[in-house]
């Protein structure tokens, strides 16, 4: 099934993440609410130019399809991460940034609805190394073979060079001595 993505502003969990950010990230400044709406639309627009092309591209390598008729993406000043359950991704990027960052999400979406399967081999691996081969393997195909965007895909591999992304680093490790179009069709 294709799902409609719905990106929209999470103001009604936004104070769950505020209070955390405050306490643990003192200097950080929150974006104003008119900045969030404008973030949101631009978002909104930015997705619907890519939504198709990204939603085939899963369905048609894979064989998944979401189990979903409609999937809320909220976006929100601040929060320590993004996250896929429920999605919630932050107002603070760029629209490339967006884009990469609700790849990455919708992927571990399409993984959870259909419970899929680990590659094997990988058990010795930490658990978040693990869930992101498969993934990584996805958006290298993506990126390099459907949209023809070595940039892009080097802007979202930099995103797991620092210290805090060591576990995605491995992943990228792995997935860069495998052929990522046999691991995309093993499901």
């Amino acid at each position: 099934m294709k799902p409609t993505i719905n990106v929209r502003h999470g103001k009604l969990i936004e104070p769950f993440f505020n209070g955390y950010v405050s306490l643990n990230y003192p200097d950080f400044e929150f974006p104003s609410d008119e900045e969030v709406k404008n973030k949101v639309e631009l978002f909104k627009n930015i997705w619907r130019e890519k939504e198709e092309v990204f939603i085939n591209f899963l369905h048609n390598t894979t064989g998944l399809e979401f189990k979903r008729n409609v999937i809320d993406c909220f976006i929100v000043s601040a929060t320590p991460r993004d996250m896929s359950a429920p999605l919630i991704i932050r107002s603070r990027y760029t629209e490339e940034e967006f884009v990469g960052v609700m790849y990455h999400e919708l992927i571990h979406i399409l993984f959870s609805d259909n419970k899929a399967k680990e590659l094997e081999g990988y058990k010795d691996k930490p658990k978040t190394t693990r869930n992101h081969i498969q993934l990584f393997s996805l958006l290298n195909e993506f990126y390099l073979d459907i949209l023809k965007d070595e940039e892009g895909l080097e802007r979202i591999r930099a995103k797991s060079d620092d210290e805090k992304n060591i576990e995605y680093k491995k992943a990228w490790e792995i997935v860069d001595g495998l052929d990522y179009k046999e691991v995309n069709r093993g499901y």
